[in-house]
């Protein structure tokens, strides 16, 4: 069976962690927000919110891959968030009247 070690090195894990991050600045720029109406506003907090589970995700295998991990209880941090994330859209198909759980075509 196949280590983490084996799947990625801390330079994987340090490039994911900026390219998520530079989503997360772009989500979150004043620019960015000041030119999204309320449903858009939403969808950007749902991207925010993941961008950050995913990032504490690189810091909990970067750390890992040191040989320590150092974050204090990550799971509570990425529950909170995601359970933000999933209210987020939730909210956004209930305001689009969007049924997932309904076939495609029906009206």
């Amino acid at each position: 069976m196949a280590d983490l070690k084996d799947k990625f090195t801390v330079d994987d894990i340090k490039e994911l962690d900026q390219r998520l991050n530079r989503i997360f600045y772009q989500v979150t720029h004043y620019q960015t927000r000041s030119n999204a109406g309320q449903v858009e506003i939403q969808l950007l907090d749902v991207i925010d919110r993941i961008c950050r589970v995913s990032g504490m995700l690189c810091d909990l295998i970067e750390q890992h891959l040191e040989g320590n991990i150092e974050t204090n209880d990550p799971y509570r941090y990425i529950d909170g968030k995601l359970s933000i994330a999933e209210n987020g859209i939730n909210n956004f198909l209930k305001v689009k009247k969007i049924d997932l759980d309904k076939p495609q075509g029906s009206h």
